[in-house]
C-alpha cells in the first residue's frame, strides 16, 4: 500500500513535470490537460433538487439541530457539507472522519444524510489550512483582510500559494484519503462514496469555499484594514499563467481521486476574484469588469476537463435582483450545467434576506416572497427555458419556508414542457448591487 509519503512524491513529481510546459505559455497547459482527461465516465446520478448547506463544520452544537430538522423536510434534497482541511487533518497524515463522542463529525452527519434519502455534496476548504502546513514545506500567506467590500470585520488567514508543489502535493494525498475513506465506509448498507453525488471544487479560496483570492486594497475597501496584498503576491511570483498551472493540477487531483462524480465551482465575478497582477507582474490600475476576464481560463480548463460534470454557480441570491449575469454567461458559452445559493445576509442563524441588506427589514414576510427569492436562481434567464440543477439554501429558511422549499424542488424537477413563472425583478438603482 502506498505511503502518504510517496503519494505526496508521486504529486509533486508530475507537478515539476507540468511546470516545464508553462514557457509555452496557458493555452498549451489547459489544452494538456484537455487531452489528458478528455475520457471521462457519465455522471453517477441526478444532481437537481435544494440542498441545504451545513456553512460551517465543525457545525457548532447551537446550529445542529437546525440543519437536522431542515434535512428531514420533504423538499429538501441533498446536504452541502462544508469541510475545513485543518478539522480532517490536524496531523499530517493524520485524519479525523468521526468522533464517537461528537455527533458534529463528517462520517455522522453523511450518516444522517443517508438516513434521511439525501444526496451529499462535499466542500474542502483550503484557506482553513492545519497548522503544520509550514513545517512540511508548504509556502504559506498572510493577509489581512475585511471581506465584502471592507463591510465585515478585519481577519487574517494563511492562505497556501496555489501553485506550490508542496501545498499542490498535500492537497493531492488529502483528496486521496478522503476518496478512499468514502470507499471503504459503509452506512446502512450504502457506501459514502456513493452518497456522494458532487464535489466543489476547491483549493483557491479564501474566506469561503468559492473561487477566489485576496484581492483587496484599501482604496476597494475603504478601510485601511487591508495593506500590502498586492504587494505580497508580487513577491511571490503571482501571474495569471502560474494561476492556472495550479488550478490544473488542483482539478487533475479532483478527478484522479473523484473519476466518477460531477463538480461545482463557485465564482465570483461583481469584482476581481483575484489580484490585479498582469502576465508580466506589473499592477493592473483598471479593474472595472475585471473579474470574467480572470476567471474564464480557469473555467475554460475545468469545462474541457470535466465535460458534461461540471456546474458553475454563484452564491449570492437576492430577490428581486437578476441572478448574476456573468454566471449565465459562462455557463452557457463553456456548455456547464449552472446552479445558485442563496445569500446568506442574516447569518447562521436567519439565513437569506429577501430584501436589501442596507434596509430595516431584511428577512422575508411568507414563505411566497421566500420563492420569488429561489426562483431568480432557478430560472435564470426569464422566458427562456434555461433552468438551474439546484438551489442551495441554508436552514433557517427551510424551517421557516417549507411550503417554498416543496414549490422550488418540484419547479426543479418538472418536465422541460413545464412553463416557469416570471420572477419578480426589478433593476438595481446605477451602482447598486443590492436593492428592493
Amino acid at each position: 500500500m502506498p505511503t502518504r509519503a510517496s503519494e505526496v512524491a508521486r504529486a509533486t513529481m508530475a507537478l515539476r513535470a507540468l511546470s516545464t510546459l508553462l514557457f509555452l505559455g496557458p493555452i498549451l497547459v489547459a489544452a494538456a490537460a484537455w487531452s489528458a482527461h478528455a475520457a471521462i465516465a457519465e455522471p453517477s446520478a441526478d444532481l437537481r433538487g435544494i440542498y441545504v448547506d451545513s456553512v460551517a463544520f465543525p457545525i457548532p452544537q447551537d446550529a445542529e439541530a437546525r440543519l437536522s430538522e431542515a434535512l428531514q423536510e420533504p423538499g429538501v434534497d441533498g446536504l452541502v457539507l462544508v469541510l475545513g482541511w485543518s478539522s480532517i487533518e490536524p496531523a499530517r497524515g493524520s485524519y479525523q472522519w468521526m468522533r464517537p463522542t461528537d455527533p458534529q463529525w463528517l462520517d455522522q452527519w453523511i450518516g444522517k444524510a443517508i438516513a434521511a434519502g439525501k444526496k451529499v455534496e462535499l466542500s474542502v476548504r483550503s484557506d482553513k489550512t492545519p497548522d503544520w502546513l509550514p513545517a512540511a514545506g508548504v509556502h504559506t500567506l498572510p493577509f489581512t483582510y475585511a471581506a465584502q467590500a471592507g463591510a465585515k470585520s478585519c481577519r487574517t488567514e494563511a492562505i497556501p500559494v496555489p501553485w506550490d508543489t508542496g501545498f499542490l502535493g498535500e492537497w493531492d494525498a488529502m483528496l486521496a484519503a478522503l476518496a478512499a475513506h468514502l470507499k471503504s465506509t459503509v452506512v446502512q448498507g450504502v457506501r459514502e462514496y456513493d452518497a456522494v453525488v458532487l464535489l466543489r471544487l476547491t483549493g483557491i479560496d479564501r474566506n469561503s469555499d468559492e473561487l477566489h483570492l485576496p484581492a483587496q486594497t484599501p482604496h476597494s475597501q475603504g478601510t485601511d484594514c487591508t495593506k500590502g496584498t498586492i504587494q505580497t503576491w508580487q513577491s511571490a511570483g503571482y501571474k495569471p499563467s502560474v494561476l492556472l498551472q495550479g488550478w490544473d493540477a488542483i482539478t487533475s487531483s479532483f478527478k484522479n481521486s473523484f473519476p466518477d462524480k460531477s463538480f461545482s465551482v463557485a465564482i465570483i465575478a461583481s469584482t476581481n476574484p483575484f489580484p490585479p497582477i498582469a502576465e508580466d507582474g506589473s499592477i493592473i490600475t483598471k479593474v472595472r469588469g475585471l473579474g470574467p476576464a480572470q476567471n474564464e481560463p480557469l473555467l475554460r480548463l475545468a469545462s474541457r476537463k470535466f465535460p458534461g460534470h461540471l456546474v458553475i454557480q454563484n452564491n449570492s441570491l437576492y430577490a428581486g435582483v437578476a441572478a448574476q449575469p456573468e454566471t449565465v454567461h459562462s455557463a452557457q458559452s463553456l456548455g456547464t450545467m449552472i446552479a445558485f445559493q442563496t445569500n446568506l445576509v442574516l447569518g447562521v442563524s436567519g439565513g437569506a434576506a429577501c430584501r436589501d441588506r442596507k434596509s430595516n427589514g431584511n428577512a422575508c414576510d411568507n414563505w411566497q416572497d421566500y420563492l420569488d427569492l429561489l426562483d431568480t436562481g432557478i430560472y435564470p434567464t426569464p422566458g427562456t427555458p434555461l433552468r438551474s440543477q439546484y438551489i442551495e439554501v441554508f436552514a433557517p429558511n427551510v424551517i421557516a419556508f417549507p411550503e417554498a422549499i416543496k414549490k422550488a424542488h418540484e419547479e426543479l424537477f418538472a418536465p422541460p414542457s413545464v412553463a416557469p413563472p416570471n420572477p419578480k425583478i426589478h433593476p438595481c438603482p446605477s451602482g447598486r448591487r443590492f436593492c428592493n
